[in-house]
């Protein structure tokens, strides 16, 4: 199963690319990549950088928890 800073950096194209979008270095995207995980404090950056493709829920669940449910709209 992909992880999802694995996702993110798919996403973006490359370590490279998105640690471009976050003004890191390909390294730190890297230290990130082989952990499985992005730090708490960086999660909603990813997020937003990737414009909601990957979750923070995704990117660091031991923070985040489970995804909200999503309610039923009313017809």
């Amino acid at each position: 199963m992909e992880t999802g800073i694995a996702k993110a950096i798919r996403l973006a194209g490359s370590q490279t690319a998105l640690g471009t979008m976050l003004g890191l270095t390909p390294q730190a995207v890297q230290k990130w990549a082989s952990q499985g995980f992005a730090p708490g404090d960086r999660c909603r950056e990813v997020e937003a950088a990737l414009g909601g493709q990957v979750t923070r829920y995704e990117l660091n669940p031991a923070v985040f928890g489970d995804p909200p449910a999503v309610e039923a709209q009313p017809q």
